[in-house]
């Protein structure tokens, strides 16, 4: 009776209604609409000229065969590093999870750009410690970029998986005389299969939409990606560029696609009694060995991304000179208009994907009104799609009448804020289903309208959860370069397409005083966001 009163409220609620298809068409406006602009802009010949185009051809063989290679790498890394976070004894174990986590909030570009200062040419390791002449451009190069990038996502979705082993069912497997490896192989591996399979398909989408690190290392080695660019900025053929977006999205919406019906179909629970899951026992000597040895040298491999870019900010001319400077630092206070854009426009769309999850979430939690599952459908379409396609589908859908938005900040606030609403809208609806409903009923039963409900009830409950939504869409657009790159202007150019710049002038140590300091704006965000909700903020 009281859902049947409930729903009767909120379908004569003007502010709810209002709310629904205000969210659907907000939706309508920034998501789709940009999509349909750019899949319809390219004729039927414009995708047969792709025959026509050897490079064109060798970017779409490129962009597959790195996203295999990658993803395997770094999906590998990830299944190692998750073995290591999930045993109890593991020595170095938080430095370890730390490590794992920080190139999730680096800018796109950082590991590239600082493997090229410590592996290029002129590179620190490579020429100037053991007097080699190796070229860490191409598709080498662009491999480890990307491995050392994306194996965090492979590992925090895997050790989730791992953690959910009950120990009980691998102890009872060495008691019947198994050992490590039979153990790991005939229990560990199968019960983990389900889930390494989930992250390798998402991995397999962060690798195929990747912009930064091929556009820095990648050298004359054309993906996809990076081609669309190309178009653009060397050709002004925005025709071109809308058709290999397009040729981007098919694989992107299929991985997409594909793992969301994996991770909903994977029903892998073992079942036990109350008390049946125990303790992870002791690590066997040698196991604990490798893992510790394995993690120190990826450990090793990501302190130098870091170190590198340290570096080469406080080096008068790498690769020449090597006396210690400031005036790398200098350039980059100069450019401090640039930090300050960043910083309004990722604010910007925080606030604005915060707030779009929450009332998303709410709208479509338990099909609140008609369509309510067709908007969440569409508040986590964003997530199937590349950076680059967003960016191009912005710019041909708003560059003009009706809505002129090109060459103004908010359009760089609203791009942002829709491709980060799948995070802040699914983080949102989680927390949503942790709430008992009789609490909104009982509001709703003593007269409340829906947007009492909302701000009364559900926000004071919701708080810490709107925050991880706002600093997580804060910090991906703090360092994002995929969107950006199509729609910034002389007038507001943001961080990271200010460091690129710099680094395609080859002045790599102006680029690596900018990337510093973006780096500790983005660490201190992160560490705030750590002092006041805790340390599960970093990985929620």
């Amino acid at each position: 009776m009281g859902r049947i009163v409930r729903s009767v409220r909120r379908l004569g609620d003007p502010v709810m209604f209002m709310g629904a298809w205000g969210t659907a068409l907000l939706i309508a406006l920034f998501v789709l609409y940009p999509v349909f602009r750019v899949l319809a802009y390219p004729s039927a010949t414009d995708f047969l000229a792709v025959l026509d185009h050897p490079r064109w051809l060798r970017a779409i063989v490129n962009t597959l065969v790195m996203t295999t290679l990658s993803t395997v790498t770094a999906c590998l890394l990830g299944f190692v590093f998750a073995l290591a976070l999930t045993r109890p004894d593991l020595p170095g174990k938080g430095l370890f999870r730390t490590i794992s986590i920080l190139p999730l909030f680096s800018p796109p570009f950082a590991v590239a750009f600082s493997y090229l200062l410590l592996f290029g040419r002129l590179g620190l390791i490579t020429h100037t410690v053991f007097h080699l002449r190796v070229d860490i451009l191409g598709w080498r190069g662009l491999w480890l970029s990307q491995t050392i990038s994306f194996f965090p996502i492979a590992t925090l979705a895997i050790s989730r998986v791992l953690e959910n082993i009950p120990p009980s069912i691998e102890f009872v497997a060495r008691n019947l005389g198994a050992d490590e490896v039979s153990v790991f192989r005939t229990v560990t591996a199968p019960l983990a299969r389900p889930g390494v399979a989930a992250a390798m398909l998402l991995v397999a989408l962060y690798v195929l939409a990747d912009f930064g690190n091929p556009l820095v290392i990648g050298g004359d080695f054309p993906i996809l990606a990076t081609e669309a660019w190309y178009q653009i900025e060397g050709w002004a053929d925005q025709r071109a560029a809308a058709m290999l977006a397009s040729l981007l999205l098919v694989p992107a919406a299929l991985l997409f696609l594909l793992e969301r019906r994996w991770v909903g179909r994977r029903l892998y629970t073992t079942i036990l009694g109350r008390g049946a899951r125990g303790e992870r026992g002791p690590t066997p000597r040698g196991l604990r060995v490798f893992l510790v040895a394995f993690c120190s040298l990826v450990a090793i491999f990501v302190g130098l991304i870091y170190a590198g870019i340290v570096i080469g900010s406080l080096t008068r001319v790498w690769g020449a000179d090597w006396h210690p400077t400031l005036r790398h630092w200098a350039e980059a206070v100069k450019r401090w208009p640039h930090v300050q854009n960043s910083l309004v426009v990722s604010g910007g769309a925080g606030v604005m994907a915060a707030c779009l999850g929450f009332v998303t979430a709410y709208v479509a939690r338990g099909r609140a009104v008609a369509g309510g599952a067709i908007l969440g459908a569409g508040a986590v379409m964003p997530a199937a799609i590349p950076g680059v396609f967003l960016g191009i589908g912005y710019l041909l859908a708003f560059n003009g009448p009706p809505i002129p938005l090109a060459g103004t900040i908010w359009i760089l606030i609203l791009a942002l804020s829709f491709w980060n609403l799948p995070f802040a809208y699914k983080t949102t609806a989680a927390g949503f289903r942790q709430i008992d409903r009789a609490l909104e009923e009982a509001a709703s039963n003593l007269g409340a309208t829906w947007l009492r409900v909302l701000t009364d009830v559900y926000l004071p409950l919701l708080k810490r959860t709107a925050w991880v939504a706002f600093i997580a869409t804060f910090v991906n657009s703090v360092t994002n370069l995929s969107i950006t790159m199509f729609l910034v202007t002389a007038r507001d150019v943001v961080a990271t397409v200010s460091i690129l710049a710099l680094v395609s002038d080859n002045r790599l140590g102006a680029g690596a005083a900018l990337t510093t300091l973006l780096l500790a704006l983005t660490f201190a965000a992160l560490a705030l966001s750590f002092r006041w909700m805790g340390p599960d903020v970093l990985v929620a």
